[in-house]
């Protein structure tokens, strides 16, 4: 976000500080890992922390491709039931997402001032899977 807009940002939004800042790049490095696990997630094969999974069946031919240690992508959740684990670490992610930006609108601005931080999340990688707003002004990534 270092660029022109950056600077009309800034000039836009005068309350605009440090803080603000670092949480946008938070966030920023957050949405990075959620648009990633939201591909995985399309295309049925990825690595989660360190492990590869596939949500075909583990034949020789997925243990060429997705290396012989590849383990199914499919898990047993008690509230969803039967999900990938793709899916189940996209949640994960945005409960931290939600959880920073609910902390840092309830430390900087009390409960009875405006929120300045709104989320949107979606799930198809072909756009933003989070989308983060400045009082109404969305921060492109």
């Amino acid at each position: 976000m270092l660029d022109l807009q950056s600077i009309r940002f800034g000039q836009r939004h005068k309350e605009f500080d440090f803080k603000d800042m670092e949480i946008i790049k938070k966030v920023k490095r957050l949405y990075l890992r959620h648009h990633r696990q939201a591909e995985n997630d399309c295309n049925g094969c990825g690595v989660v922390k360190g492990q590869s999974y596939y949500t075909g069946s583990i034949d020789d031919y997925a243990r060429r491709n997705y290396g012989y240690d590849v383990k199914s992508g499919y898990v047993n959740n008690k509230k969803y039931g039967e999900i990938t684990i793709f899916y189940q670490e996209l949640k994960n992610i945005q409960a931290k997402i939600e959880k920073l930006v609910y902390q840092f609108n309830l430390d900087k601005y009390s409960l009875w001032r405006v929120k300045p931080l709104r989320l949107e999340f979606q799930g198809d990688p072909r756009g933003y899977t989070v989308k983060l707003y400045y009082n109404d002004n969305l921060i492109e990534w």
